[in-house]
């Protein structure tokens, strides 16, 4: 089954043995220049996850919706001639065998992430990462995701959550892998990227509908795309048409025991819309706060690396006994999706499962018990759940007009 978990220390290193462009050089727009490596290695008594990458995607990444960077970027809805992504050198750390924390300090946590954003809103203030402008989680291709938050912590109120009715703001320059690039070449995602997403579930599926592993953690536990047991779309916790039973939490995860899943006791969601692998800008739009947020990660319910005599002296495990610290390959080949073509999943011989939730909770697997099966209670609910099977079969004018 799948690894653990990971702490952030950015250094520029070299993948010896491997092809890439050089730190700060343009990545290729066409995908061909990710990497990614896992070892696991220990160090002061911590078995650590070590992951390095260009931090380059592996899929096309031409610039849009910043027509005032051509002829590399170009107008909303129109594919620029180059890429702003460049080769970030990533090289971090995180745990290989995650520990939850304590009882003590998860309701800490719990408490500080109860209002958007967090009361104490200011980087490095608190636990939650709302103002975090920068890598919080690392794709299994290399790629960092940044926090739901996507407005600059100096504003007046700090980390503002995305506006996608603001027609300047910056959703417009996501990608059809719904991605996109800083001021600084670092390419991330604020939601599910949906041309990593569709490779996973095709390379590496999981039986019963569940989403492929994505990711990790900062503390170590894995990163799933939107779709929980049974094929059942994650929501917030108390959300319209969440599940009873397999929602997510204040941080964006989900803490039980899956063991047709993997060998961990917690796990994170990237939740929300999934792009057809067409639109410029990114189609779905990611919208509705109350049922996703917060898209990616918004606090960690492990220990992170950050403290390793923290890590040591405090928390439980986080794993099964069936859990082994293994590698995983991760994503470098090149995904042949290209924006604007008209093309969706079938298309490219993925499946349009690995985005389609379950219509109800009856059609969840028999090993959920009864009295949990809640997750859609009124036809308006149904109908917001089905919404999402649209993606991949409809046009931008469906789709907009099934969004609205």
């Amino acid at each position: 089954m799948a690894p653990p978990s990971m702490k952030r220390v950015v250094r520029l290193v070299m993948l010896l043995g491997t092809a890439r462009t050089a730190t700060g050089q343009a990545c290729n727009a066409d995908g061909s220049s990710a990497t990614y490596t896992e070892t696991i290695t220990s160090s002061q008594g911590v078995d650590r996850r070590r992951i390095q990458s260009a931090g380059c995607p592996n899929h096309e990444s031409y610039c849009t919706g910043k027509p005032a960077n051509k002829p590399t970027c170009d107008e909303e809805g129109l594919k620029g001639g180059g890429t702003e992504a460049t080769d970030q050198g990533l090289d971090v750390e995180v745990p290989a065998n995650p520990k939850l924390l304590d009882a003590d300090a998860w309701a800490a946590v719990l408490a500080d992430a109860a209002t958007i954003p967090a009361g104490t809103a200011t980087e490095g203030s608190t636990s939650s990462l709302d103002c975090e402008m920068g890598g919080i989680a690392y794709a299994l291709n290399g790629v960092v995701f940044y926090s739901g938050a996507v407005g600059n912590k100096m504003l007046d109120p700090p980390c503002p959550q995305l506006d996608i009715y603001d027609a300047t703001a910056e959703w417009i320059s996501f990608d059809c892998c719904s991605g996109h690039s800083s001021g600084t070449g670092g390419y991330h995602y604020h939601f599910p990227p949906s041309c990593l997403i569709a490779q996973a579930n095709k390379e590496a599926p999981i039986t019963g509908g569940h989403s492929a592993q994505i990711g990790w953690a900062q503390d170590g536990f894995p990163i799933y795309g939107p779709l929980g047991p049974g094929g059942v779309e994650i929501r917030n916790c108390g959300a319209t048409g969440a599940h009873a039973t397999y929602c997510q939490d204040k941080c964006g995860g989900y803490e039980g025991e899956l063991s047709d899943v993997d060998n961990f006791k917690y796990r994170y969601y990237i939740t929300g819309k999934v792009n057809d692998l067409n639109a410029l800008p990114s189609n779905p739009k990611p919208d509705d706060l109350d049922l996703y947020f917060p898209f990616t990660l918004r606090c960690h319910r492990g220990l992170t690396l950050s403290s390793v005599s923290d890590f040591k002296a405090s928390g439980t495990d986080g794993f099964t006994s069936d859990h082994t610290a293994t590698t995983l390959a991760g994503y470098s080949d090149p995904v042949a999706v290209q924006c604007l073509d008209n093309k969706g999943y079938t298309d490219y011989g993925f499946t349009e499962a690995v985005i389609t939730p379950v219509d109800s909770a009856d059609d969840v697997s028999e090993d959920v018990s009864e009295g949990e099966t809640g997750a859609v209670t009124t036809e308006s609910d149904a109908a917001a759940t089905r919404t999402p099977r649209q993606f991949a079969v409809a046009g931008a004018a469906a789709l907009a007009a099934a969004l609205a």
